[in-house]
């Protein structure tokens, strides 16, 4: 059997070895020990009562879903105040897939406020605690996700993705993230930030895990202008690859924190002592230093546009005002975070009359480089390898105080938006009782190829039948 806890807990409830009632509390008592990281912003009550157990490997599956995913009856946030009481009249398409497997919906997770930011301390429903050490952060903005994952409260979460937002938490929290193909899981429903970066994905403790589940959710959706097609069997499909040509960026190590290199130098040597050639690919550092700049040009536009209906007017919490202008000013000063209003404002300064040629039609360009530069990476070899993060989760007070400063390695994973690409993360090792992750990236829709070596580099890194 593939190295899957998901397929092995399913067998497990068919053959009657556990009992569904007995595993649903103990998945409780799990969410219950994690309260006081503030994972959960809204508990979902699960009735089991005329529960059968049917043979889609997702069937009996525990999962949350990131609170920007929108659930017909059960309230959808975004993390925000002002939707605190939102209940929306229909439900997203991947909601309506995994219902349709017969997964069992636990939780709605909590996150950065409308995803924006990548700490997990940016909600009002409370700072989100890495539940490995509550010092530290559990990353965003797919904090909430990660953390149900990493504690066993859940089979899988649901999460997603327009910088890094599924794939550094994995690694912050040891476990894997899967960013799938631009387009291939429909976004109907889930409350948007930047379209053209969105990305909504799997985080699991294995590999085959997060196939099992993209299986599911990886359909095409009329209702998702960007949706795209793939004909595909990824778990069925999933093999350990022989002789895998590799690409790493020469001196990327550099951008990453000495002990946290040294485990993805020693990643890197097991890859080749298995018998893979790791190919080292030199690039324009001074081209990979605009990342973080045009992602945030592009993502807060995309941003603005994306929320100036939220007013209060039309729906959502309303605190009154004297005028249409006093009620958006008063609504949005209210419920808009400090990190929301600077993205916001950042948005409409650059696509102001003066600075829309010069900072946005310049930024998308140097976009256009970017995403020619990783399909360049990737000429003439299986994937490319980055490091998932500088270094191993930081503390909240080094956040705080700005003295946690990102790095080429953490910029590095806004490549697979830019350009859409298949990308996931894999533990790879830990330093201080703290886990570190690589990860690894394909063309679009090479998701198989990416699986396949995920799951090759998983095996040799340590990855076990359980």
């Amino acid at each position: 059997m593939k190295r899957s806890l998901i397929l092995k807990k399913h067998q497990e409830l068919k053959s009657g070895k556990i009992n569904i009632s007995d595993l649903y509390h103990s998945y409780l008592e799990k969410i219950e020990s994690i309260k006081d990281t503030n994972s959960i912003i809204t508990p979902v009550e699960v009735n089991l009562k005329h529960f059968k157990l049917t043979d889609n490997p997702l069937s009996a599956c525990f999962y949350s879903l990131k609170d920007n995913v929108s659930t017909k009856g059960i309230r959808t946030t975004g993390a925000s105040k002002m939707l605190e009481h939102y209940v929306p009249p229909y439900s997203a398409t991947i909601y309506e897939l995994l219902q349709s497997s017969n997964a069992i919906l636990t939780s709605k997770c909590n996150l950065d406020q409308f995803a924006m930011a990548g700490t997990g301390l940016e909600s009002p429903y409370g700072e989100v605690l890495n539940v490995l050490d509550h010092s530290r952060i559990a990353g965003g903005s797919s904090s909430g996700s990660v953390n149900l994952v990493a504690s066993g409260a859940v089979d899988f979460a649901i999460g997603s993705d327009t910088g890094d937002s599924i794939r550094r938490p994995a690694s912050f929290l040891g476990v894997v993230g899967y960013k799938p193909s631009y387009g291939l899981v429909s976004r109907y429903g889930v409350l948007p930030y930047a379209p053209s970066l969105d990305h909504i994905g799997v985080i699991a403790k294995r590999v085959s895990d997060c196939a099992l589940v993209a299986d599911q959710i990886c359909q095409f959706d009329p209702k998702d202008y960007t949706s795209q097609k793939l004909d595909h069997h990824f778990f069925d499909d999933l093999k350990e690859l022989k002789n895998m040509k590799i690409a790493v960026i020469r001196g990327i190590e550099d951008a990453i924190a000495p002990n946290e290199r040294k485990l993805y130098l020693n990643a890197l040597d097991k890859i080749k002592k298995a018998g893979h050639t790791i190919v080292e690919k030199s690039t324009d550092f001074s081209l990979l230093d605009s990342i973080g700049v045009v992602y945030q040009v592009i993502s807060n536009v995309e941003g603005l546009s994306c929320y100036g209906s939220f007013t209060g007017i039309p729906f959502g919490e309303n605190v009154g005002g004297n005028d249409y202008e006093s009620v958006t000013f008063n609504n949005r000063n209210t419920f808009f975070n400090r990190q929301v209003k600077k993205r916001f404002i950042m948005g409409a300064y650059v696509t102001s009359d003066t600075n829309f040629e010069l900072v946005y039609i310049h930024a998308k360009k140097v976009r256009t480089l970017l995403i020619n530069l990783v399909n360049s990476l990737l000429d003439d070899v299986d994937g490319l390898l980055i490091p998932s993060a500088s270094s191993i989760a930081p503390t909240i007070e080094s956040i705080k105080k700005d003295i946690h400063h990102c790095s080429h390695a953490d910029d590095c994973l806004i490549l697979g938006n830019f350009a859409g690409l298949p990308s996931i993360t894999v533990p790879c090792g830990e330093y201080n009782n703290m886990p570190y992750g690589i990860n690894i990236n394909c063309k679009q829709k090479q998701d198989q190829k990416t699986f396949d070596i995920a799951y090759t580099i998983e095996g040799i890194l340590g990855g076990k039948n359980e």
